[in-house]
């Protein structure tokens, strides 16, 4: 385990400002096929994940990962995938799954669960990977 320096946390965080503007424009592209609550939640989740993009800046000196280059890495890939195609993105309910799995793996980093932020860069990797229309 070791800690983020700074460069690091804002790299994170740069990550979660791009995925929680992703999950805006996958609701903004969809409105017309989400229902009320699925607009909500997905309003709920972007909210989350743009104020751990915030608290991953308030809190770096405290915040770790295991394998923190790798980690990061695997985020910044996933999450310029994710921000390159998920307008186009015509499964509401992949669009959801992804949200929550991008919810998840801020809570692990907030809570500082170095198996949990392992295990939740890959529900996203494997989450938004499945074959979609």
């Amino acid at each position: 385990m070791v800690n983020l320096n700074s460069d690091q946390a804002k790299q994170l965080s740069d990550n979660f400002y791009f995925l929680g503007r992703a999950i805006g424009d996958f609701r903004y592209y969809n409105w017309d096929r989400l229902t009320l609550d699925e607009k909500k939640k997905l309003s709920d989740i972007q909210n989350s994940v743009l104020r751990f993009g915030e608290d991953i800046l308030a809190y770096s000196t405290t915040l770790i990962m295991d394998e923190v280059v790798d980690s990061l890495e695997k985020i910044n890939t996933i999450t310029t995938e994710i921000n390159d195609t998920i307008k186009t993105l015509n499964n509401i309910q992949k669009g959801l799954n992804v949200a929550a799995a991008v919810l998840i793996l801020g809570v692990a980093i907030m809570n500082r669960d170095t198996k949990g932020i392992g295990n939740s860069i890959k529900e996203v990797y494997e989450t938004w990977k499945v074959p979609h229309s």
